[in-house]
């Protein structure tokens, strides 16, 4: 169900939009708990608006009673109408603002969050949340950060000097926290770096060791808050927690960190080559205000309840139409297109792969969250299309499954229309272009479906199994975790059986498309430079070419390799050098 305002789901656990406030269709206020007015600069003040109408002032005769002399004697009032809650100046002296627009005699609609100053008075309107809902999200902006000059740095201990537990780590400007929405369990947050895009999915005590680190605490001092707080001296695990916050930028002066020094000359050339090789990304930052405008403008119909009808139906009958289509229709026979027929297959193509990401960037809208950048990248040595949806780590888990499910729904809803076309069309040229054109949709959304892969069906799979690392854990489990139970004579229980086939069928589906992939890759640079080169060069340069797109692959187990080799070569210099000591002498003085 959408806003009838601005079109972004709302709950229906909850009478308001919580994106604008607007209450939601059908829901009685009345029946849920209050809003309320949260003083911000005197935090004892809280107050709840229970009434019809709740009037601020200064006079004794108030709902809320402001004492301060800023304020009137009558100054304002806040009315509970059909539409929500609306704030209204009662032509007071210092007058009204709500979110920094001053009203004079004036009224104005309260959202979720929304700020008042009444006089000089500041005030939030609040509506009540709880686990399944989500806390609100804490935005840090960048701040400006004042260095100490040189008297005063001599004055503050090096951390590194002292060693680990002296040191005073400190929170990077730049961040946003939100308790996210859960249906069970213990209550989880995300946070994220405004700066470096990176998410972190914390729990209590994560959160709580996030907020003291505010480069007063030394590490000491956050230990012994942690055993004060929950009862136990858990040093790995605070160490485990900073070493995320610093990984994921939002942290400084974590000992042994030397993040803050940029490398310079070819340490940094080398760096920004391996980045790109690492992450082949052509990406276009800051498409929010675009998508945004398309939603609003008529994007948002896609998510209403007749759009979702229209596309299930879509979905169903474009697959009765297909079957009926088959036996007038033959693969790889355009019925007399020529070559346009594989011409007008490809912009088909084209043009359904930019629905399919314009429909996941669409879906994040109706959310109410951000679509950062979108582009192209190579995974497995092959070319993708993407939108960045991880703003969505703040939303719910259902709400990332229908994300995540929205692209494969509008290509197969594409793929039934182009079926459906095939069907009642003629025999012909279009009709033949038409069928191809959702057999190759159809095979594209059973491969987005494909659970083995990081693609749209593995992330909605993820989410409903609240196992963000699937793949991760199941590969590893298969690589080392389940012959080290068996060598132990340890039966593996059904979710390590289940853990262990989940990831021999990622090993082997990974190798898999990895070869189809390379050979692929081969085939083109082969038939590209076929009788333009004599040997060995074609040779040579398809395995540049297949070697580079590969390098995300290959690169990992070299690395570890080189690591192996070095930690070789020390152990032998070490023992050599051990050797040529002198034996030692025992004797009494």
């Amino acid at each position: 169900m959408l806003c009838r305002v601005c079109r972004v789901h709302v709950r229906r656990d909850f009478p308001y939009c919580l994106h604008c406030g607007t209450p939601r269709r059908g829901a009685a206020p009345t029946s849920f708990a209050a809003p309320r007015l949260r003083g911000l600069d005197e935090p004892t003040l809280l107050v709840s608006l229970t009434g019809p109408v709740t009037t601020l002032g200064r006079g004794e005769d108030n709902d809320v009673v402001l004492s301060d002399t800023s304020v009137s004697r009558r100054h304002a009032r806040i009315v509970r109408t059909a539409e929500g809650f609306r704030i209204e100046d009662l032509d007071s002296f210092n007058g009204t603002a709500v979110g920094g627009v001053d009203l004079h005699g004036g009224a104005a609609g309260l959202a979720d969050g929304t700020e008042l100053s009444v006089g000089d008075v500041r005030l939030v309107f609040e509506q009540p949340r709880d686990t399944r809902i989500g806390s609100r999200t804490m935005v840090v902006g960048t701040e400006l950060t004042q260095l100490p000059n040189a008297g005063q740095a001599g004055q503050e201990e090096a951390p590194e000097a002292n060693g680990p537990l002296t040191a005073r780590p400190r929170r990077r400007s730049g961040w946003a926290l939100k308790q996210i929405p859960t249906e069970r369990g213990a209550p989880r947050w995300v946070l994220s770096s405004t700066r470096t895009g990176r998410y972190l999915e914390l729990d209590e005590r994560q959160v709580f060791l996030w907020h003291a680190v505010d480069g007063e605490n030394s590490v000491r001092d956050l230990l012994f808050a942690y055993a004060d707080r929950y009862g136990e001296l858990a040093l790995p695990r605070i160490e485990s927690a900073l070493a995320a916050f610093a990984d994921a930028g939002l942290l400084r002066g974590l000992p042994g960190r030397p993040a803050e020094e940029r490398p310079t000359g070819w340490r940094r050339a080398a760096g920004a080559v391996y980045g790109a090789l690492m992450k082949l990304e052509v990406s276009v930052p800051g498409l929010d205000r675009l998508v945004t405008r398309l939603y609003q403008a008529s994007g948002w119909r896609l998510f209403s309840r007749t759009g979702v009808l229209l596309a299930w139906l879509s979905v169903a009958g474009g697959l009765v139409a297909f079957f009926a289509a088959q036996g007038r229709h033959h693969l790889l026979d355009f019925g007399g297109a020529g070559v346009w027929g594989p011409v007008l297959l490809a912009a088909g193509y084209v043009s359904a792969l930019f629905v399919h990401e314009l429909t996941h960037a669409l879906a994040v809208k109706s959310y109410g969250r951000k679509v950062r950048r979108g582009g192209f990248l190579l995974m497995m040595g092959m070319p993708f299309a993407f939108v960045d949806t991880s703003d969505m780590w703040f939303g719910s888990r259902w709400s990332r499954v229908v994300v995540a499910l929205s692209g494969p729904l509008s290509t197969a809803a594409l793929a039934g229309w182009c079926a459906t076309g095939a069907a009642l069309l003629p025999a012909g040229p279009a009709s033949a272009v038409l069928y191809h054109l959702a057999f190759g949709l159809y095979l594209n959304t059973l491969y987005n479906f494909n659970p083995l892969m990081p693609l749209d069906g593995y992330q909605a799979l993820t989410d409903a199994l609240r196992v963000p690392r699937l793949r991760e854990e199941a590969s590893a489990y298969f690589r080392t975790g389940l012959w080290r139970d068996l060598r132990a004579g340890n039966r593996p229980g059904p979710r390590q059986a289940g853990l262990a086939a989940y990831g021999l069928a990622v090993v082997v589906g990974t190798y898999g498309f990895l070869g189809l992939a390379l050979l692929a890759w081969r085939s083109r640079i082969g038939d590209l430079l076929d009788g333009r080169l004599a040997e060995p060069w074609p040779t040579l340069i398809e395995a540049a070419v297949v070697a580079l797109v590969a390098f995300p692959v290959w690169s990992a187990p070299a690395r570890w390799l080189l690591r192996r080799v070095r930690r070789r070569r020390d152990a032998k210099d070490v023992r050599q050098q051990g050797a040529g000591l002198p034996a030692p002498v025992e004797g009494t003085a």
